[in-house]
């Protein structure tokens, strides 16, 4: 993506819509996580996996 070419408002925008774009995936990936840590398969799994210990 090249942020050099256009006015100043059409790269503020640009620029913008990257950051948007990286803290909604953030976001989407801490919910994922999220969901997956409290999935009680996972939560089995790592009671088998410390009762191993």
């Amino acid at each position: 993506m090249r942020l050099d070419s256009g006015n100043p408002v059409t790269r503020f925008f640009s620029s913008l819509v990257a950051i948007l774009a990286l803290v909604s995936f953030g976001f989407i990936a801490w919910k994922t996580f999220d969901v997956w840590q409290s999935d009680p398969a996972v939560k089995g799994i790592q009671q088998i996996l410390q009762q191993q210990k």
